[in-house]
């Protein structure tokens, strides 16, 4: 079973975007479940399509991804979807970052932000 964290920043960044995207947490509850699979420590099977899921960065102890986040009845198109970063070590994975190309971010700028906040957990 793995355990699933939220940092306090994306715990606010999720707040933020729930004004524009009230099922955004119903995204969230799905992307877990499919988490549950992918990264699976023992029997990991394919289930998040690899052009959707991107490694940004990895050492020895964790690694960096971020993905597309379907949010339901949102009516926004795919490459509209937020952006989720997120971060994987062992049987734990820890919800760091999350952005809106419609707030036109800065995908380094978030990646890095990401990072700094991995030191929080590992």
């Amino acid at each position: 079973m793995i355990e699933f964290f939220y940092h306090d920043g994306i715990q606010k960044e999720i707040v933020d975007l729930e004004r524009r995207f009230r099922t955004i947490r119903q995204g969230l509850a799905s992307f877990e479940r499919l988490c549950e699979v992918q990264f699976n420590p023992t029997q990991p099977k394919q289930v998040i399509a690899p052009a959707k899921l991107h490694r940004v960065t990895q050492n020895d102890i964790w690694t960096l991804w971020k993905t597309e986040l379907v949010i339901p009845n949102s009516g926004l198109r795919p490459n509209q979807w937020p952006r989720v970063w997120f971060v994987v070590k062992g049987d734990m994975i820890a919800f760091l970052c999350i952005s809106s190309h419609v707030d036109n971010y800065n995908d380094e700028d978030i990646s890095n932000l990401a990072i700094s906040r991995v030191s929080d957990f590992f």
